[in-house]
């Protein structure tokens, strides 16, 4: 029975992690204003439009900020506590766990975010290396979605011998949110 408990909460992980990450790309490239136009947008459009368009009738944007986006980013992520929760028998306390849980996806949420811009650094760093002048649909997603956060780090630390070390500069700063504010917020309880 474990075996089966293991199997369905990593099916839970990986699907829910999925739909996560898409919504997320989607919050980022609007923000961003990232183009759409290509293979990856389309993809991301296609998937999300079902669910984002009649969201956004109801909960309209706040400046720029596409709250509808937003939301749902973080109904998944209270649905994937909620989940987690009932699979692992949590049933009954369902209920005095609600207000805990409802903090912890804004934890999860967040935690995605810095995941999110790992990521993309992570994919701008190896393909400066690999293929340094790509024009792939990803490796603009990911340049576009990072720069935000890399090009205050540019102007701290610039290159030095043409070694951009900028990008370790983020991922220290990265990391210690992720203890210094998501840690705290999963830590919360009522």
């Amino acid at each position: 029975m474990p075996y089966l408990l293991n199997a369905t909460t990593y099916l839970l992980h990986a699907l829910i992690g999925f739909a996560l990450y898409v919504v997320l790309i989607r919050f980022w490239m609007q923000w961003v204003r990232a183009d759409f136009r290509n293979e990856l947008g389309q993809f991301i459009i296609s998937l999300t439009n079902p669910i984002i368009v009649p969201l956004r009738r109801i909960i309209p944007s706040i400046g720029t900020v596409d709250t509808s986006t937003l939301l749902l980013a973080y109904l998944i992520c209270l649905l994937k506590l909620v989940l987690l929760l009932l699979l692992g028998g949590g049933s009954a306390a369902l209920g005095a766990m609600l207000p805990n849980l409802l903090v912890w996806s804004l934890g999860l949420l967040l935690q995605a975010c810095i995941y999110l811009f790992m990521a993309t650094i992570f994919i701008s760093i190896v393909a400066s290396w690999v293929a340094p002048h790509s024009f792939h649909p990803i490796l603009r997603v990911a340049r576009s979605i990072s720069e935000p956060v890399m090009a205050p780090a540019r102007k701290l630390i610039p290159a030095i011998g043409g070694l951009d070390l900028s990008p370790m500069l983020v991922l220290l700063f990265l990391n210690v949110s992720l203890q210094l504010l998501v840690a705290p917020i999963m830590a919360i309880r009522f």
